[in-house]
Parts: C-alpha cells; sequence; structure tokens
C-alpha cells in the first residue's frame, strides 16, 4: 500500500510498525504477521488487522490501546483504499479494511490512509473466498509482511490487474483485449513448460476473464483465444489431478466445436483419473475418428481398454463372492 495521508502521520506510522513488528515486544505482540482477515463481505470490503483475538474485538495500536481520528478529507469512491476500522469516533486501534467497491456511507467515519497500488489481485481473492457469517471458512493468513523501499517494476502481465474491472489500461477494443490475454496465455505457457502448473492455470484463468469481460465486443481471434485457453486449462486440472475441473473445461470447448480432438483426448486422460474407463475408452476412440493414426492416441486407448477389462474383471470376481 502507498501513505496518502502524510500530513496526519499516526495512521501511516502505526500501519508502518505493525507491518514491520519493530515496536513488537514480549508483552505486546504489535504486528500484524500471522493475522488473519476475519470479515469479509463482497463488493464492499476485507478487514484484518486483530492481532491479540484475531476475531474483530481486539487490536492495539503502537500509541497504546486506541488512538484519536485525524482526519476524514479521503473520501472511500473507490476500490483498493486502505482505511481504519474503529468502534466509533477516536476507536482506531491495529484494525483496518481495504474496500473492494465505493463505500460513500463510511466517510466522515473512518480515516482513508492508503491504497493497494500493486497486487489487487490478492484482494480479489480474498473478497472471493467462502465464507459463513461474513468471516472466511478457511483462515486467510498474513504469512509475510514489512516494507519496500521501492515498488518493484511490472514483469510481463502484471501490468494488466488481474481483475479487467480494475484494469487502467484501455481494454475498450478485441484488439485490446487480445494483445493482453495473449500475453497472459504466453506467460502461461511458459510456466506450464516449466511445471509450475498451479501459476499457470492462474494466467489463463487470468486471459479467460479479460476474453470474457463485457465492455469490448469480441471477434473471431477472441474466440480462438478463449478455446485455447480453456484447452490449456484442461491440460493444467490434468496435470494438478483436478479432473472434474478438467472434464468442465473440455466440455466447454466441445459445445462451440464437437470435432475438437484435444479435448476428446484430455477429457479422456481426466477420466481415466477418475477411474471411469469405459468413458475414457469412448473419448479416445472419438479421438482417434477425427485422428487415425497417431500413435500416442491409439496407445493410450489400447491402455484404457486395458484398464477398463481388469476393472470389469475385478467387479466380477467381488459380485461372484457375494453369491457364493
Amino acid at each position: 500500500s502507498s501513505g496518502i495521508n502524510a500530513e496526519w502521520p499516526l495512521r501511516p506510522g502505526n500501519f508502518r510498525a505493525l507491518c514491520t513488528g519493530e515496536q513488537k515486544t514480549e508483552e505486546m505482540n504489535l504486528h500484524f504477521l500471522n493475522s488473519i482477515f476475519h470479515r469479509v463481505i463482497i463488493d464492499f470490503m476485507i478487514q484484518g488487522g486483530d492481532i491479540t483475538r484475531l476475531d474483530g474485538t481486539g487490536g492495539n495500536s503502537i500509541y497504546g490501546p486506541q488512538f484519536d481520528d485525524e482526519n476524514f478529507d479521503r473520501l472511500h469512491d473507490r476500490a483498493f483504499l486502505l482505511s481504519m476500522a474503529n468502534r466509533g469516533p477516536n476507536t482506531n486501534s491495529s484494525q483496518f479494511f481495504i474496500t473492494t467497491a465505493p463505500a460513500p456511507h463510511l466517510d466522515g467515519k473512518h480515516v482513508v490512509f492508503g491504497e493497494v497500488v500493486r497486487g489487487q489481485s490478492a484482494v480479489r481473492e480474498i473478497e472471493h473466498t467462502k465464507c459463513k457469517d461474513d468471516k472466511p471458512v478457511t483462515d486467510c493468513w498474513i504469512s509475510g509482511c514489512g516494507v519496500l523501499e521501492r515498488l518493484p517494476d511490472a514483469v510481463g502481465d502484471e501490468v494488466y490487474s488481474d481483475h479487467p474491472q480494475d484494469c487502467s489500461l484501455d481494454i475498450s477494443k478485441a484488439t485490446k483485449v487480445l494483445e493482453a490475454a495473449t500475453m497472459m496465455k504466453e506467460c502461461g505457457n511458459k510456466l506450464f513448460k516449466e511445471q509450475d502448473y498451479l501459476r499457470a492455470k492462474h494466467k489463463y484463468l487470468k486471459a479467460m476473464r479479460y476474453l470474457n469481460h463485457d465492455g469490448y465486443d469480441t471477434d473471431e481471434s477472441c474466440k480462438n483465444l478463449q478455446t485455447t485457453c480453456q484447452l490449456n486449462l484442461a491440460q493444467c486440472y490434468n496435470s494438478l489431478s483436478q479432473f472434474k475441473e478438467a472434464i468442465k473445461f473440455c466440455n466447454k470447448v466441445l459445445e462451440k466445436d464437437s470435432s475438437s480432438t484435444k479435448s476428446y483426448f484430455r477429457r479422456a486422460k481426466a477420466r481415466e483419473g477418475l477411474g471411469e474407463f469405459d468413458l475414457a475408452v469412448g473419448d479416445y476412440k472419438r479421438a482417434a475418428e477425427l485422428n487415425p493414426g497417431d500413435k500416442a492416441l491409439a496407445n493410450s486407448l489400447l491402455r484404457a481398454d486395458q484398464m477398463l477389462k481388469r476393472q470389469r474383471n475385478k467387479d466380477r470376481q467381488a459380485y461372484s463372492k457375494m453369491f457364493k
């Protein structure tokens, strides 16, 4: 984040010290490290910073249990603003929140003192995590925090925000969207070749978000790239043993193109992973019909067929024991 109310130094000073832990003592854990985002509301904000109780009822500051409000000049007029959580006037401590949408009803009640300038995707990730009663089902920990001397330069597709609604660059035309999504896809391809399947998956999903956003008129090139990313996602999910997700993306392609050999082949791989050998054999056969003479396909079909026969033999043996 970046401090934007430097003329009122209490908040940035408190936040900075809690990031570094420089004033932490044995008696008082004045450090954000290992605290959680305990409250999350979609299209509103994510809240954290309870360094004492981790549930929104605690907190402390480097100035004592609480300190006064300084200034309400900054408005909660957009996403990714850093603001102080409180329990009423002059009750600031360590708790803070980050807006994920404009929140004008908080103006004059909470002090905005910073902004997320890099890593907005992490905010969106937390915003959309599964919650019960506004609390994440899986804890979202702050596993590392501190101060950067300078903001690192954006690398590759990092010049584009993870979500198109947060992007400050022009993506209002098909050519611009294609340029952005192609860069994301190529980053994903590089990561896939390095066998970093998880990060590759995120790049392809990012490209899909841009290709699917409704702020432009799509064209054939964008539709073709969408199909490529869907197929690449199926490959990623197979490599991650997330076979149901792989099948989902193969099905999306087959809904548009029932002659996609890669879709049948990758869906067959996923079905093998799930132990659905009869369905896998069917998909391999369809792929082989579309691409006769492919030795890799023929070998995969033979292997799946052998697995299916073994599975059926086991089933027969199990059933025969039941009726002795």
